[in-house]
């Protein structure tokens, strides 16, 4: 009897299931703007300079990482996989604003000098009317669990903060036209001994999405 219930049931359902949108199957959601990114970026450059208004420039390059994986309490692991390379950082020009022993010492990326170029040919650069400016806590003192830290040597790694506007400017790829932000939370480290010297690196949200007007994106 039970056969024949069960049966019964299969000739009753199969043409509903067959009759249903083939999307209705498929669990995998489309991504939906915003298009949100996370990137490790690792970065190494010199002092190049000083800008127009007296501020010494450092000029920094690196690449940007995928995560390789995020813990299920959301920390994201520190581990870099070469193959997951998405990006590359290319002539930011960084300027800083007071003394280097300041308990806050600010710094901004000088606009359109922050490029980053992913693998499908997009291209972000900063700042889309919206600067790209960060802040250098000295006065939390010294991140002495970074694997940069090297008081012997003079390396300081110390915690960063900020975010900026990024704009699409190359018509390629996934980001393609895009506008939005970006968001750095990592460490740069200072060079007691030769100051001339900058490393660093940052775990960053970009966050994207198509403007309704292009043309008013500066």
């Amino acid at each position: 009897m039970n056969m024949i219930k069960t049966s019964l049931l299969s000739l009753i359902l199969l043409p509903a299931l067959a009759a249903l949108p083939a999307h209705a199957h498929d669990h995998k959601q489309p991504q939906v703007e915003p298009v949100e990114l996370l990137v490790n970026f690792q970065m190494s450059g010199n002092f190049t300079g000083i800008s127009s208004g007296g501020l010494p420039v450092y000029t920094l390059s690196g690449p940007g990482y995928a995560p390789k994986k995020i813990l299920d309490n959301g920390e994201i692991a520190d581990q870099i996989d070469p193959q997951r390379q998405v990006a590359l950082l290319e002539g930011a020009q960084i300027t800083f604003n007071g003394a280097p022993t300041d308990a806050i010492v600010r710094f901004t990326c000088l606009p359109g000098s922050c490029t980053m170029k992913f693998k499908d040919g997009s291209v972000l650069v900063s700042n889309a009317g919206v600067e790209l400016e960060g802040r250098a806590i000295n006065l939390w003192g010294p991140v002495i669990k970074s694997p940069s830290f090297d008081p012997i040597n003079g390396i300081i790694p110390i915690r960063i903060l900020g975010c900026g506007g990024l704009k699409e400017i190359a018509g390629k790829g996934r980001l393609a036209g895009m506008v939005g932000s970006i968001c750095f939370n990592g460490v740069l480290n200072f060079n007691q001994y030769d100051q001339t010297v900058l490393t660093g690196s940052s775990k960053c949200t970009v966050t994207l999405h198509t403007p309704a007007n292009p043309g008013m994106i500066p």
